[in-house]
């Protein structure tokens, strides 16, 4: 399967290639006569993007600070002040994952 990210905007569907919908009702009704090859359907995948709404939302996250102090402060006081604890099933899984992922 071929993905294009390059294509901005629509595109209308091309006129030469039929659809699965087609293929399969000209299968069951035999179309292909009899003796006839056929080669098998190539699927593909056009995702089509607004330009302007992604440049917008390359913005937003752009415009976004890179360290939110106001997630990380509260943090640093909760472990400043012993009150933070992780449950070790949390830190158990987070090891498991990470050596699942690293070996596989």
């Amino acid at each position: 399967m071929r993905v294009d990210l390059t294509t901005f905007g629509l595109e209308p569907p091309e006129k030469s290639k039929t659809g699965r919908a087609q293929q399969t009702e000209a299968a069951a009704t035999g179309a292909a006569g009899i003796g006839a090859t056929t080669t098998p359907a190539l699927d593909q995948a056009n995702f089509s993007f607004d330009r302007t709404r992604v440049q917008s939302l390359a913005a937003q996250v752009l415009a976004q600070p890179e360290i939110r102090l106001a997630k990380v402060q509260p943090l640093q006081q909760a472990i400043g002040n012993g009150e933070y604890s992780v449950p070790p099933s949390l830190v158990a899984n987070a090891i498991v994952g990470a050596l699942a992922g690293a070996q596989g």
